[in-house]
């Protein structure tokens, strides 16, 4: 039998052109590695429910201490497995009649009907169990049908980087992923974030009307700073035609002009990526990365429900020593988690939970990355994670042949620093 997918056969891929904004999955990509909880958050003795991609998932300490997943249904009469309790290390027992199951998925005790259970271990009493892997403090999970990926394939290169220091934050936005991820994409940035704390420090950001020229590379699209014309000269203002200027007041430019120098310096600190696969934009399986403010900074939108996101915020600094490794943790607790995750995201979220995501859209030159990505979308749901997906970027670069200063500023500035230090 066929599976069907918005009237479309799975593995055929549908006709991308016009609005395909229907075809894009409700609830995500399956077949990808998701971040699902703090391992932290994990104990011992009482199990723990996390809503991944429509799907209710159970998690508990495995035998060997890491943190395991199966199902959060238990097979025999539907019982929430994460209302249950963890009697025996490496189990965890349903709340109804105490079915217990191990890390594998198997049922090794049923405690209501004894020691001589004659439907212990039977085949079809397994619960379904989910991939897991634990990276710097973070549980991912593997949702999907398919056999696991490699995890680098899906997790950023600094989760693997035993010197890089990754902070870890956490927000919920009321809205469908794809509209949060694609908030990551246009020119916005400079308008609804004009009095933000981050925005305001790095001064005026003027952006061309043609966007930015989207390079495909890993699984995703990285911007072309080496060719893009999406920055525009601009000192401070923008005057339009009949004499209006960019809503910024001289108060708020003041501001611009005592902080700039200290957001320059600060820019120093941000781990350029080590290869162009992670570098900053928009990588499936719906994950923007940035070398912004003060760190490489990664949101990567998990769908909950269809109108319910879970936003992780991953910064990355690689700390030179303890006492700078020191610095950044205690700037991040006091200072910049409130600048990012609040002060800046929820500007965001304001925009984006009243926004239509079902009406015509008029697009423009901005929008470039935007239609390139949902077509990524749409290619790798129909078609899975390894079809092909046709674009041809600048020069004919082939995905895994991009250099990285094509894709990194940071790349090219420390590479421009090191060769004045000669």
């Amino acid at each position: 039998m066929t599976t069907q997918t918005n009237g479309h056969a799975k593995g055929v891929i549908p006709k991308l052109s016009g609005d395909i904004r229907p075809l894009i999955p409700k609830l995500g990509l399956r077949n990808y590695w998701y971040p699902a909880i703090a391992d932290r958050k994990v104990g011992s003795r009482k199990p723990v429910k996390v809503s991944l991609l429509g799907e209710d998932v159970c998690l508990f300490r495995g035998a060997t201490g890491a943190v395991s997943a199966i199902q959060d249904i238990c097979p025999h009469r539907g019982a929430r497995l994460s209302e249950g309790d963890c009697h025996y290390k490496g189990t965890v027992a349903c709340p109804y009649h105490g079915w217990v199951y191990d890390e594998s998925g198997k049922n090794v005790a049923v405690l209501s009907e004894g020691p001589d259970s004659g439907v212990c271990g039977k085949p079809g009493t397994e619960a379904k169990v989910y991939p897991t892997r634990t990276l710097k403090g973070l549980v991912f999970v593997w949702i999907g049908d398919e056999e696991p990926a490699p995890i680098e394939q899906d997790v950023p290169e600094e989760f693997f980087d035993e010197d890089a220091l990754v902070q870890i934050g956490l927000v919920y936005w009321k809205c469908n992923w794809e509209v949060a991820l694609e908030n990551s994409m246009d020119s916005h940035v400079n308008y609804v974030h004009r009095n933000a704390v981050v925005v305001a420090r790095g001064g005026f950001i003027a952006r061309g009307a043609q966007g930015e020229n989207p390079l495909f590379v890993g699984n995703g699209f990285g911007g072309d700073v080496a060719e893009s014309n999406y920055m525009r000269k601009s000192r401070a203002q923008d005057f339009y035609p009949n004499g209006w200027k960019w809503p910024k007041t001289n108060y708020r430019r003041f501001w611009t002009w005592i902080t700039r120098p200290l957001a320059e310096r600060a820019r120093r600190n941000i781990p350029p990526p080590k290869s162009a696969r992670w570098c900053g934009g928009h990588h499936l399986p719906g994950m923007f990365r940035a070398e912004f403010g003060w760190d490489l900074y990664t949101r990567m939108c998990v769908p909950v429900e269809e109108h319910l996101t879970r936003v992780y915020y991953y910064h990355c600094t690689r700390p030179k020593n303890a006492v700078r490794r020191l610095w950044d943790q205690l700037m991040y607790a006091t200072v910049r988690r409130w600048i990012i995750e609040y002060n800046f995201s929820r500007q965001d979220e304001a925009v984006m939970l009243n926004q239509r995501y079902d009406t015509p859209e008029k697009l423009s030159g901005t929008d470039a990355e935007v239609i390139q990505w949902r077509k990524l979308v749409v290619t790798r749901h129909y078609g899975g994670r390894e079809a092909p997906f046709e674009y041809r970027n600048p020069d004919n670069l082939a995905p895994d042949a991009v250099p990285v200063e094509r894709v990194s500023v940071r790349y090219l500035q420390e590479k421009a620093r090191a060769k004045s230090a000669r």
